[in-house]
């Protein structure tokens, strides 16, 4: 019996941690990294595509990981720390404040809703959006991400959606419009949705930090008719920044 391992195997799963380094990675950088040749690298990015593990943002960003390398390792009990260490933090923060939070990851141009505790919440109506990818630019969830993520990590991730024919994306375009923004949201601490018409309810979120990465976005979604977002801040901002460091904490244990 042939024991040898299968290289292309081996490559391809070596090409999955370099990818796993960066929001998006270019040939250039995978070259350097795998040090394999780059039509060996191109052939396997593009079998990675094909069984949507990885996808292409661009000819010259380059490559990013799916939500679907997650699957990988649905088997193990320690699998994606953050939501693990989330939940008891967000059940906790619900069971005393009474509206729903929420949780979600980066996933290449917008952010996946990973857990929330919208049935624990006596308050908690409207659309469930676990599993939903809600826009960088107008999420709350998705500005405290930008916002708070290393400069090189947001000017990657703007370049990408600036390339988005998507409406929702249609905020990239305008710099001074998004250099504002993100002023704003880092001089407050905390990230608002943006105002959408027909839609009660609003985010107040903040995000998850491991030193200067942004793991995570924690959001509170409460109603616009009952508060304003001065006293919903007044009221909710430090609970959630203690949950978000809670959060932290437990990934650093």
């Amino acid at each position: 019996m042939d024991n040898q391992p299968v290289q292309p195997v081996l490559r391809a799963l070596h090409i999955l941690e370099a990818l796993n380094k960066e929001t998006v990675t270019t040939l250039e950088r995978l070259h350097e990294r795998t040090k394999l040749p780059k039509p060996t690298l191109v052939r396997l990015l593009e079998t990675l595509i094909a069984g949507k593990y990885v996808r292409r943002v661009s000819r010259r960003a380059g490559y990013s990981l799916t939500a679907r390398v997650l699957r990988l390792s649905d088997g193990f009990r320690h699998t994606d720390q953050v939501v693990e260490a989330a939940r008891p933090v967000m059940h906790a923060l619900t069971a005393e404040h009474k509206w729903p939070v929420a949780l979600a990851t980066f996933d290449g141009d917008a952010m996946l809703v990973r857990t929330g505790t919208l049935r624990k919440s006596p308050l908690g109506t409207g659309p469930d959006y676990l599993d939903a990818r809600l826009p960088i630019l107008l999420s709350a969830l998705g500005r405290a991400y930008i916002a708070f993520c290393p400069e090189t990590e947001r000017q990657t991730i703007l370049s990408v959606l600036r390339l988005s024919k998507a409406p929702t994306n249609a905020m990239a375009k305008d710099e001074k419009a998004v250099t504002r923004l993100i002023a704003e949201i880092r001089k407050r601490g905390y990230a608002s949705t943006a105002p959408m018409p027909g839609e009660p309810a609003t985010g107040l979120a903040v995000p998850v930090m491991q030193g200067n990465q942004v793991v995570a976005t924690l959001t509170m979604r409460y109603f616009g008719s009952a508060m304003t977002e001065e006293e919903a801040t007044r009221r909710y901002l430090a609970p959630m920044r203690a949950a978000a460091d809670a959060i932290s904490a437990s990934l650093a244990d």
